[in-house]
């Protein structure tokens, strides 16, 4: 009887065998050996060291290699169990091995490819056309080439101005020995303040240029123009409210449907200026921005009946940072106009000059003193040329949205001979003269429809994600759970190998 049990514990052998065995495959147990002088222990000791080899150890649970086979043999991570599982071929194991690691290494060189991709911010474009019940009609601001009347100048202003001006004459240069004084007076009061009023009375007035004007279906007159003044000089502005509510809006395209008119450009009235061509600016531009006329107008000239069709345009772009880095900023810096790309350029280039002359053109719309003409002549244009070449001396972002208007233009000879004879009874004027200084002008519609050019993120986190685990699929036939089933196994086993030891010790301490 002394053989089954324990001298010091009644329980017997066999029981607690089996209730060892069972801790030893527990997290963490600490199972002892046979009882000792126990003559079942010595029968199986032998079995007991063969147990150890494929049953949990004594005294870590199971051995790293037992798990890492049970976790190939489960783990979706496609491939793995050919190579951990040491029942296969050595020489098969090599070959899985490559495999396994060269999808691996495959896998990784696509993360990182995708990831730099997505850091690059890459855009896209969408191009859509929009039609509309009704649609805006633009601003149409109109300048006469030339800036100032002869009958509304002295002789004294008159010769200064051609000397000046004159195309042989490098008047850019210094040292001209040009008398300026006169001109001086157009843009000062005698006791040397800032004026413009005589610049404006001397200018072409609405009311002489305008012959004939009709919107649409009704007659308009110069009362339905704003005069402003431009960075071409004292232009008139149709369709520019201060309220964007009452802008025009048209429902119907074509020229039946838009702006009519029929100008004089005066051009008996030119003088020295410069310019050295005859006729009108035209620029057609959303409310509230400030037109940019000496860059960006149409030139029309006399002796033709002119049709501009116009198509709208709206451009949004992203912000920082894709490479458009677009502002929402709505209003320049300085100038009290809305905000657009062409504009900050012009009040850069503004800045420029005025902090070089310390003075500005009397045409600009900034809080400086109005330069002298001989300034003019000697800083202003000199500063306006370097700019121009190194035009990277500032910094505009495009702007969020950006509304253009696209415009075709189409002329044809005017007046034919029936009108001709009409209107040299009406007015009295020869026909050389009529050419020379009468047009007549459609602004209209081309469709009622707007194309918009979106800019659009390329890479998108949806993609990145989907290539991402297309290639975990594709290569390793993994997904996202498989890396919960590595991380589940590295926990487990951490804690096994270092929270399990660490009791064990506690216990063998207090024992």
């Amino acid at each position: 009887m002394d053989a089954w049990y324990d001298a010091k514990d009644t329980t017997p052998v066999i029981l607690k065998i089996k209730y060892q065995h069972a801790q030893g495959g527990a997290d963490c147990s600490n199972s002892s050996a046979l009882p000792q002088g126990s003559a079942m222990g010595s029968v199986l000791s032998s079995v007991g060291v063969q147990d150890q080899m494929t049953r949990p150890t004594a005294q870590g649970g199971e051995t790293f290699a037992v798990r890492l086979t049970e976790f190939g043999d489960a783990t979706t991570y496609h491939g793995l169990r050919y190579v951990i599982n040491n029942k296969y071929s050595r020489f098969r194991r090599f070959v899985w091995l490559l495999v396994v690691l060269g999808m691996a290494t495959w896998l990784v060189v696509n993360i990182i490819k995708l990831t730099l991709l997505m850091l690059q911010h890459p855009e896209s474009s969408s191009i859509s056309l929009n039609y509309v019940p009704t649609i805006a009609f633009p601003a149409v601001t109109i300048c006469n080439i030339n800036l100032l009347r002869s009958n509304a100048l002295n002789e004294s202003v008159l010769k200064t101005l051609a000397e000046i001006y004159d195309p042989v004459t490098d008047y850019h240069q210094e040292g001209t020995g040009v008398d300026f004084g006169p001109v001086d007076a157009l843009y000062h009061y005698p006791n040397g303040s800032d004026s413009t009023e005589t610049i404006f009375s001397a200018s072409h007035q609405i009311e002489d240029m305008l012959d004939r004007c009709k919107w649409r279906h009704e007659k308009c007159s110069p009362a339905n123009f704003t005069q402003r003044l431009t960075d071409h000089g004292v232009c008139y502005t149709f369709n520019d409210p201060p309220d964007e509510r009452d802008v025009l809006q048209v429902s119907n395209p074509g020229s039946s449907n838009g702006l009519y008119m029929r100008l004089n450009i005066e051009q008996d009235l030119y003088t020295y200026g410069e310019s050295t061509s005859a006729g009108m600016k035209v620029m057609l531009h959303k409310q509230g921005e400030f037109p940019i006329v000496k860059e960006f107008a149409l030139s029309l000239t006399p002796g033709y009946e002119i049709s501009i069709a116009v198509r709208k345009q709206m451009v949004k772009s992203l912000k920082a940072p894709f490479k458009s880095n677009c502002t929402t900023s709505s209003h320049l810096r300085e100038f009290p106009y809305k905000y657009s790309v062409p504009a900050c350029h012009f009040e850069c280039m503004v800045r420029f000059v005025v902090d070089h002359c310390g003075c500005r053109d009397y045409r600009w719309p900034v809080k400086a003193p109005i330069c002298s003409v001989e300034k003019q002549v000697t800083c202003v244009y000199q500063y306006e040329d370097e700019f121009v070449w190194d035009s990277d001396k500032c910094s505009c972002q495009m702007s969020c949205e950006t509304l253009t208007y696209e415009s075709t233009m189409s002329q044809s000879f005017w007046p034919a001979k029936q009108i001709d004879r009409d209107l040299r009874e009406k007015y009295g004027f020869s026909r050389d003269f009529i050419r020379e200084n009468y047009m007549e002008v459609y602004v209209f519609m081309e469709e009622i429809m707007y194309m918009e050019i979106q800019q659009q993120e390329a890479y998108t986190l949806e993609h990145f994600e989907g290539d991402i685990g297309g290639y975990m699929g594709l290569l390793c036939g993994m997904s996202l759970i498989t890396l919960v089933e590595w991380l589940d196994f590295i926990v487990i086993t951490l804690y096994k190998r270092f929270g399990c030891s660490k009791r064990n010790r506690s216990g063998d301490s207090k024992a």
